[in-house]
């Protein structure tokens, strides 16, 4: 319990600093910003570095129009709320008490009905075989160190429905030396996540695919993002389009995939 405590202090205070700046006046203006972040690809001049597989994600996802979705570990709710202005009803849970506070609020605000919760992975009170999607960003590698919240996970799901994260994975040592200096404090609660720490985790899923992305390309940490301005239009970026273009051609050697930094986890039940 003291490490979830210093995990929910940590977002609760990073979400009550910095969550409301992620949201703009309107539903339309919120949905351009996450376009930019989220659906824009990082080399086409997309404002996150970790676009490039979120928007391979959403962009593969079929109408969710009237499908239960949960936003799995849904901070200040930008997922979910953007999946329910696509048709979906959206539940989402998180372990911040602010985060999830902010994520109805901003719902509400937009005249969406996503629902919101302050909720551990570990003990999820959704009924059992309730959603056909389950979607995460940037979550598995909070939620892995705790020994419950794959039978969670599992249970809550329907018969065949699935579960998508996109990760940053910890299985290459260069990678890994450059994330010294670009880690959060320790009371993140970040674990590093591995192909087998992933395998471990989902072992009671049916199916398990992962799909790895990135390798030189991961360098693109390093470039200046660009500033967050809807006014302005976007400028793509030629050189990590033609990185991007390289490690397209270096993964097609399948032993050099085992040092991507970025996953895609699909866990079928």
């Amino acid at each position: 319990m003291d490490v979830k405590d210093a995990e929910r202090h940590w977002h609760d205070s990073y979400f009550r600093e910095h969550a409301r700046q992620e949201f703009p006046g309107t539903l339309p203006e919120f949905l351009e910003k996450f376009k930019r972040l989220e659906l824009t690809q990082f080399c086409d001049g997309g404002w996150s570095y970790w676009a490039d597989p979120r928007a391979e994600v959403l962009k593969s996802l079929r109408d969710l129009r009237g499908k239960n979705v949960l936003d799995y570990g849904c901070g200040s709710g930008r997922l979910g709320i953007y999946l329910s202005a696509q048709g979906a009803h959206v539940w989402g849970f998180d372990l911040s008490r602010e985060g999830t506070r902010i994520a109805g609020e901003m719902a509400a605000a937009y005249g969406l009905t996503a629902r919101f919760e302050e909720m551990d992975a570990e003990n999820l009170s959704y009924p059992d075989n309730f959603f056909d999607l389950v979607v995460s960003f940037g979550v598995l590698h909070h939620v892995i160190k705790y020994p419950l919240a794959s039978s969670h996970l599992h249970r809550i799901l329907k018969p065949g429905a699935s579960a998508i994260f996109v990760e940053t994975l910890w299985d290459n040592p260069l990678i890994n030396f450059a994330r010294r200096f670009t880690l959060l404090d320790s009371d993140a609660g970040d674990a590093r996540l591995t192909e087998s720490s992933i395998y471990e985790f989902a072992r009671g899923f049916r199916e398990i695919q992962l799909e790895k992305r990135h390798l030189l390309y991961m360098c693109k940490r390093f470039a200046k993002p660009p500033d967050q301005a809807l006014s302005e239009s976007l400028r793509p970026r030629p050189f990590w389009r033609f990185v991007k273009a390289v490690d397209r051609r270096l993964l097609r050697l399948t032993p050099l995939r085992r040092y991507c930094g970025e996953v895609i986890i699909y866990l079928r039940k």
